[in-house]
C-alpha cells in the first residue's frame, strides 16, 4: 500500500508505475472484435443462401452431400495453433501458415468433411465455425464448396 504525503511523492509513485508498466508483457490486441464477429457472421449467412441458390440451379440438391473448403484468419501463431488443434478434433483436414504477402498474420485452412447442402446444416456449421474462430481470436472469413471433393 502507497502512502502519498506530499505533490513530490506523487510524481515519484507516478515515475515508478510508469517504469512497473514498461516491464509488465503487453497485451496483445484483440484480432476480432464482437462487432466484426457478429457482422461476419451475418455475412456468412447470406453467402450461405446465395451459395444454396446456385447449388440448386446446378441442380445440387438438399440430401447431396459435399466439402467445403475454409479458411480461418488470425495474427498470432499460437492463436493459429490452438484453432487448428480444435478443428482436427472435428475430423476436418487443417493446416496453418503465416500469409504469403504478412509474415505477422496467419491463415488456418482446410476441407469439411462431406455434409448436406441443406440451409439448415449450412447455418448451423457457419454458425459454429463462426464462433470456433471468435473464441480463439480468428476471423472465420470465407468458405467455398469444394471443387474437386475427394
Amino acid at each position: 500500500m502507497f502512502v502519498i504525503h506530499k505533490s513530490d511523492d506523487i510524481n515519484y509513485y507516478t515515475k515508478k508505475m510508469e517504469i512497473l508498466r514498461f516491464f509488465k508483457p503487453k497485451q496483445k490486441k484483440q484480432f476480432v472484435s464482437e462487432a466484426d464477429f457478429i457482422l461476419n457472421q451475418h455475412k456468412q449467412f447470406r453467402t450461405a443462401t446465395e451459395s444454396l441458390v446456385s447449388l440448386r440451379d446446378a441442380e445440387i440438391e438438399e440430401e447431396d452431400e459435399l466439402k467445403i473448403d475454409y479458411f480461418f484468419y488470425t495474427d498470432d501463431l499460437e492463436k493459429s495453433r490452438k484453432l487448428e488443434r480444435e478443428i482436427q478434433k472435428i475430423g476436418y483436414i487443417v493446416n496453418h501458415e503465416p500469409t504469403s504477402q504478412n509474415k505477422n498474420l496467419f491463415v488456418i485452412a482446410g476441407r469439411t468433411t462431406e455434409m448436406k447442402m441443406m440451409y439448415e446444416t449450412l447455418n448451423k456449421w457457419i454458425r459454429e465455425m463462426t464462433e470456433l474462430g471468435y473464441k480463439h481470436d480468428c476471423r472465420f472469413d470465407s468458405w467455398k464448396i469444394a471443387p474437386d471433393q475427394n
